[in-house]
């Protein structure tokens, strides 16, 4: 047993390590998503690059709470991953993908948190809230905006030629605003 750890339960422990492999599951599916976006056949290089990133940022969520894991003295456990979808129906199927991807790991940090409250460690749940809860709110309404831009040009054709194109040139912010 670590000599860290301390009003850290078993059952939280194991929590946090199905919440890193969530994580690391979305990151699996940002990549075949920016993958599938990328190909020849669709040729979507400012969702390619959107994608790409948020595959990133999820790894780093990962990295992050498997850093925390072993500061708390608990043991990290990586589990298998599941081979993500390859195929979406459009581009605009592979963002609500994403969406609902996002709403499933904030469903699943509140869970954590829960946990984490049932077993009176505030340390973690305050971990949770700073870093993570507020972090997920504001990427499914990035990803709701992001939906909405699209349904608005069409969703296909030079509408989304131009969505691309704008999110390509300027990001995220190009085509949402201020979020």
């Amino acid at each position: 047993m670590s000599l860290a750890k301390q009003n850290f339960s078993n059952v939280v422990e194991d929590a946090l390590n199905q919440q890193i492999a969530l994580e690391m599951v979305a990151s699996h599916t940002y990549l075949a998503i920016a993958a599938y976006l990328g190909a020849d056949s669709i040729g979507l290089p400012g969702l390619e690059k959107y994608f790409h990133g948020q595959a990133n940022e999820e790894r780093e969520h990962a990295q992050s709470l498997i850093d925390y894991q072993n500061k708390r003295g608990g043991t990290v456990v990586l589990q298998s991953i599941p081979q993500p979808s390859t195929e979406w129906s459009s581009a605009k199927n592979a963002i609500e993908s994403a969406l609902q991807l996002e709403k499933d790991v904030n469903k699943s940090l509140l869970r954590v948190e829960s946990l984490a409250e049932e077993q009176d460690d505030a340390e973690f749940v305050n971990m949770l809230r700073s870093n993570f809860l507020k972090e997920q709110v504001e990427s499914i309404a990035e990803i709701s905006k992001l939906i909405t831009q699209l349904n608005r040009v069409g969703g296909d054709g030079l509408g989304l030629y131009l969505f691309d194109q704008t999110l390509l040139k300027d990001g995220v912010q190009g085509v949402i605003g201020d979020a």
